[in-house]
């Protein structure tokens, strides 16, 4: 009786209708796109649906399960709804999140309004032709997920509850064995856990446990990788193709001395024919033109004939003339001298390695909240200037910098994510939107949080004024 009666209180006194429709509208607008669509099969999906060792584990699992349950002929329609309920899911939580914690449903609204946005840029403007959430790529959850886990931050901060903990841990789990991009999400939570319990407050025991945890965590993510490839291979070890990345942005920066920097003999011959082929085929840096956005577009054009068309040729065409003994054997060769080749071009002058990866994630930043265009370059600036100015005003305004606070600490959690994007990607690969815009929907919800707190004390400041002018005159 007293839970029918907290029911009926929720429905009727806390918007209970209002979030039940708000799901509604959230669930119609993106089963639009498989019922409209249908499933989008790219490049990259062969790999998930193969389960090829070089893929992290969560997706081709998931992949499996749906094959099991409905059969290799009629699968993939499952698995886009499945991934069109939890990107709906995703965005009515976010919005719930918001009105709770600002006491605005329109507010929440909106939030859930830039998640909408950032599915039609996909769908209309960037030329794909599809959503992401049709795609049979990590993305597909991928966005969902980091959504929930930024929501999970944000409340753990907030209300301190061991349940938002486990939803943060959980979902930064799941994201982690997603795609190794991801593992910035265990960078994020330290580095938050650091900012609130050590710079802001000096609950140094906690903060001891939660990186503890985080450490733990990290490891459960390893163990899982290597358990899915001994199912699956029979070989406990992780995914493979880790250094490959690297390998191509030093192949890429480096320069005809770099060849001196290897003293064995193998990895020296390897290395050679495939800093020969790339120069050779223009994939250089010193091939690049002068200005940042030419340099990150020949960068980007030559990351993937850099490792697919050569790196991978030249060193696993190495293995079956001299080595060959088994496709995980081969593998791990493979990994070993990519990863050998990598940390010795760690060696190489230092000058162009900055300037592509500085570059790159700037990109990366333009790339988060817009696109690489004359216009938008500037636009991007003024959009993270005026989001760090509203953010300092609304921290020395409130006086909450020492304490959590519903609209700073989601301008922090949200700012810092979407810098560890940049920075994570901008070091590894090359920054193209597919990489950057889990932060999208939810810098633009963080930014009008804090245009909505502006106005308010705005407003109210412009009252009181008021107010004083009135009682003066009175008196008069």
């Amino acid at each position: 009786m007293v839970s029918v009666e907290k029911g009926k209180r929720w429905l009727y006194e806390k918007d209970g209708w209002k979030e039940i429709g708000l799901f509604v509208v959230c669930l119609v607008f993106y089963l639009a796109f498989p019922l409209f669509d249908g499933p989008y099969w790219s490049k990259d999906s062969t790999s998930y649906a193969t389960m090829d060792i070089t893929r992290e584990p969560l997706y081709p699992t998931f992949l499996w399960v749906f094959r099991n349950w409905f059969g290799e002929e009629r699968y993939l329609m499952p698995v886009i709804l499945f991934q069109a309920f939890l990107a709906a899911y995703a965005a009515w939580k976010l919005a719930v999140t918001v009105k709770e914690k600002k006491g605005s449903f329109a507010l929440g609204c909106t939030a859930a309004g830039f998640q909408f946005a950032v599915a039609l840029l996909n769908r209309f403007v960037a030329n794909r032709g599809s959503s992401y959430t049709v795609c049979i790529m990590t993305e597909g959850v991928g966005f969902s997920l980091y959504v929930l886990f930024i929501v999970q931050l944000y409340r753990y901060i907030l209300d301190k509850r061991k349940k938002n903990l486990f939803g943060v841990f959980f979902y930064a789990a799941l994201l982690a064995s997603l795609r190794k991009q991801m593992l910035l999400t265990l960078c994020l939570m330290a580095a938050v856990f650091i900012l609130y319990y050590l710079v802001k407050k000096r609950e140094l025991r906690k903060l001891a446990v939660l990186l503890v945890l985080t450490g733990v965590l990290l490891a459960g993510v390893k163990a899982a990788d290597c358990f899915y490839n001994y199912r699956v291979r029979g070989v406990w070890m992780e995914h493979s193709g880790n250094s490959m990345g690297v390998l191509c942005t030093l192949v890429y920066t480096a320069q005809d001395k770099d060849a001196e920097l290897f003293r064995d003999d193998t990895l020296k011959r390897l290395y050679t024919e495939i800093y020969t082929r790339s120069k050779e085929a223009g994939y250089n840096m010193s091939d690049a033109p002068k200005d940042w956005v030419g340099l990150t577009s020949h960068y980007a054009d030559c990351y993937d004939d850099i490792g697919y068309g050569i790196i991978n040729p030249v060193v696993q065409g190495y293995i079956r003339e001299n080595q060959s003994v088994s496709p995980v054997d081969d593998t791990l060769l493979y990994d070993a001298y990519c990863g050998s080749m990598m940390k010795t071009l760690l060696g190489q002058s230092k000058g162009r390695l900055f300037c592509i990866v500085a570059w790159n994630t700037w990109k990366g930043f333009v790339n988060s909240i817009a696109r690489v265009h004359p216009v938008l370059n500037v636009y991007a600036v003024i959009m993270y200037l005026l989001y760090l100015v509203l953010y300092v005003w609304a921290v020395r305004r409130k006086g909450c910098w020492n304490r959590p606070d519903e609209t700073a600490s989601l301008a922090e959690i949200v700012g810092i994510g979407l810098a560890f994007n940049c920075g994570v990607v901008g070091i590894t690969i090359f920054t193209q939107p597919r990489y950057m815009i889990y932060s999208m929907g939810l810098f633009y919800c963080a930014l009008t949080v804090l245009l909505y707190d502006a106005v308010a004390a705005g407003r109210k400041k412009g009252a009181e004024s008021g107010g004083r002018s009135v009682k003066v005159t009175g008196v008069k």
